[in-house]
């Protein structure tokens, strides 16, 4: 499917082959004199690129063109030949809600326009690299498309898809003040050749379990930020809005509980010198009602759909699947910035009630 935000996406270092010599000489030069001794180091050459720039444009176009038509038919199978991981599990559900929801709007098919790549060295498997691209011309909103490579032969399958701010606004636009707050994704770190560079996660992978807790509220939860985590409309802006929602009513409760998997996907390394984690992120909202009068109803479509009813209910709890990019800077006291905003756009899993 085409990114989450519609629907709820080793450092290679170039070294150059060939021989340092080291000579020794006794000085005498004459007929008598011993041959200088001479040792000689073979530098390995780099690893080829994962996949040429011509060849990973043809795996997004036919990644375009299988998810438009699996999108059509609502075919979870034919969407499975070019998707995996956590962003087909959230595909999958989507399609699962869609096919229960009543006069629902069918997919708009769309192509990624004018990609730009990350294309790293490596051997061995998996492998990955990065495509993107806007979908509508002129969107600075553009998706950051992992595409995986899990075995020699295999097909490449995009697994993690999230939606950040690229360059500046067009020069006849006056961005708002909170477009003004998004943060920009940097652009990648390159090798001499162009090849993208990769890094370990290492401790900046923690940054996802450090998110996830700042997101976990409930309406008792204190008004507080975390400094490890720069502040804007994917942090500070987005906690508060959380925490205004679960104040709303006092005859009810209203627990988000953030936990993040384990990084799995490649990290790389930014123009600044910060790696930029790939996080995956369940969010789960309780809501439960706590004097007998108070009725639970939902109100989103999809929420809907998947409960078979609006309610009325005295408990919902809606699960969330969402993917999000963190710039965390090589300076060891510099806050980390969340590029993506999927966690606060996401879409229901799924949905129980009672």
């Amino acid at each position: 499917m085409r990114g989450w935000a519609k629907r709820l996406g080793a450092t290679a270092v170039l070294v150059w082959a060939g021989t340092v010599v080291v000579g020794c000489s006794s000085g005498g030069g004459g007929r008598d004199s011993a041959p200088a001794p001479s040792a000689s180091t073979v530098v390995p050459a780099p690893d080829p690129p994962v996949i040429s720039e011509a060849e990973a444009r043809k795996v997004l176009e036919h990644y375009d063109a299988e998810n438009n038509a699996a999108n059509a038919a609502l075919d979870g199978d034919r969407l499975a030949g070019v998707e995996g991981g956590e962003l087909l599990e959230a595909s999958l559900a989507a399609y699962r809600a869609d096919r229960l929801t009543k006069d629902r709007k069918p997919y708009e098919p769309f192509t990624h326009l004018e990609p730009r790549f990350w294309i790293p060295r490596g051997s061995g498997h998996p492998r990955t690299f990065v495509a993107i691209a806007a979908t509508h011309a002129d969107d600075e909103n553009q998706a950051v498309v992992h595409f995986v490579q899990d075995a020699p032969g295999t097909p490449w399958k995009a697994v993690f898809t999230a939606h950040a701010w690229v360059g500046d606004p067009p020069a006849s636009a006056s961005p708002s003040p909170e477009r003004q707050a998004i943060p920009k994704l940097e652009d990648v770190a390159r090798d001499a050749s162009g090849a993208a560079r990769t890094a370990p996660a290492g401790a900046a992978g923690g940054v996802c379990e450090r998110y996830a807790a700042l997101l976990s509220v409930s309406g008792d939860s204190p008004d507080t930020t975390d400094p490890g985590l720069a502040p804007g409309s994917w942090t500070t802006d987005l906690r508060k809005r959380v925490l205004d929602d679960a104040r709303r009513d006092e005859r009810m409760s209203q627990i988000t509980t953030v936990t993040a998997r384990p990084v799995t996907r490649q990290v790389f390394e930014t123009a600044s010198g910060a790696r930029l984690i790939p996080c995956v992120l369940d969010k789960a909202i309780d809501t439960k009602a706590l004097v007998p009068e108070a009725n639970l109803r939902a109100t989103v479509p999809r929420t809907i759909a998947l409960l078979g009813r609006d309610g009325p209910f005295t408990e919902i709890r809606t699960t969330f699947l969402a993917c999000v990019l963190v710039q965390v800077p090589s300076a060891p006291d510099a806050p980390a910035t969340v590029v993506t905003g999927e966690l606060g756009r996401s879409k229901a899993l799924d949905a129980t009630a009672t």
